[in-house]
């Protein structure tokens, strides 16, 4: 069964044939005749393309670029736009972006950017990238490990998700996707947030059971569905869409102390996870939200996740990086906050001494 979710200014197609999908998006293009490129990184070329390549024009162009966030970069763009220049691509040519979030993320802005913009679609092969980052348009790369510093919006034709993807996905990457998923339900859908825990309670840090993995394959509309009818009410972040960054100003903070520092960094997903457990813990503090839902949310949050220690050393730099945040304004941290589990609000100005007290808070978890 195919389902189509309504982005505003793109199609999410959640198919269960994804080469069939993907003929019908090349046939409403009318591309036929035009110069196919399809961006992958290492991981993607070799355990996705071989999915796709049957149902892509005969001669497509490869375009392939190291995996991880540390490839995210312009030195990366670079290599792509001299490969599409070297190749001929025009503004005839599209590029299928067939990964997770790090390439629909460079993807798009590579493609919105060559010529002044050529059209791009979004394959999501992870889970993190199929309910996040690959609907709603936002491209970029980051700076000096700031996440998402240079970047732009530029809408997707189409964004095609198929769950046959995720087969080759490893437990660690399930568990990036889910933190975004419950992130939808916090701010958005309660029910969602409580199938979630449901299959979350039985799980902890052992491999994840299939039972699991097609439960949460039952929650891909739902949370895609958040993501797609915010992006659609207001696809250049105004106001309501800032609701998305819920557990993003510490996450992603934190993500990039550790992407500078750490031998093994943080995954966003994990970083965001962090995030909203401490962001909870602000909401509760300055925003009235409920002691009760607050400990549940850290229990079941710290419970599915590896524990990591914050260094108090870094504290400082985190602050800085939040300071820097594109949200924020006048020097001051701006934060969405829960008033209660789907009433997210923005706030202003967020005291620093309680923004530290949720990272020691944090920690304290971790012992």
């Amino acid at each position: 069964m195919v389902q189509v979710i309504d982005a505003g200014r793109h199609e999410v197609i959640i198919a269960d044939a994804v080469g069939e999908s993907l003929n019908e998006v090349f046939l409403s293009l009318e591309i036929s005749c035009r110069k196919v490129f399809v961006l992958t990184d290492s991981n993607t070329h070799q355990h996705c393309l071989p999915i796709v390549s049957g149902n892509l024009p005969n001669g497509f162009h490869q375009l392939v670029i190291g995996s991880g966030e540390l490839n995210k970069n312009l030195h990366t763009c670079k290599i792509l736009w001299e490969q599409l220049l070297k190749a001929g691509a025009d503004r005839q040519s599209i590029i299928v972006n067939l990964g997770g979030g790090m390439v629909s993320d460079i993807g798009g802005f590579v493609a919105s950017t060559y010529m002044r913009g050529i059209p791009f679609v979004n394959l999501p092969t992870s889970l993190l990238g199929m309910v996040d980052a690959s609907t709603g348009g936002k491209t970029g790369i980051d700076m000096d490990y700031y996440k998402n510093m240079v970047g732009l919006f530029a809408f997707p034709e189409k964004v095609i998700v198929d769950p046959v993807f995720l087969k080759t996905l490893p437990d660690d990457e399930w568990r990036n996707g889910v933190a975004e998923m419950l992130k939808h339900g916090l701010i958005a859908h309660k029910l969602l947030w409580e199938n979630l825990v449901l299959v979350m309670a039985n799980e902890g840090q052992q491999k994840l059971s299939e039972k699991f993995k097609s439960k949460v394959i039952d929650n891909l509309y739902s949370s895609i569905k958040v993501k797609a009818d915010i992006v659609k009410f207001d696809p250049f972040e105004k106001k309501e869409r800032k609701f998305l960054n819920f557990g993003h100003t510490v996450g992603h903070a934190i993500e990039s102390v550790s992407l500078k520092h750490d031998d093994r960094p943080l995954a966003h997903g994990e970083a965001v996870a962090i995030g909203m457990i401490c962001e909870s813990f602000i909401s509760m503090q300055i925003a009235g939200f409920n002691e009760i839902e607050f400990t549940k949310i850290a229990k079941i949050i710290s419970d599915f996740y590896q524990s990591y220690s914050i260094k108090r050393s870094n504290f400082t730099e985190i602050l800085q990086m939040m300071r820097s945040d594109k949200k924020s304004e006048n020097d001051g941290v701006t934060m969405v906050l829960l008033q209660a589990i789907g009433e997210p609000v923005i706030v202003n100005d967020v005291p620093q001494e309680v923004i530290l007290d949720s990272l020691h808070f944090y920690n304290s978890l971790a012992k």
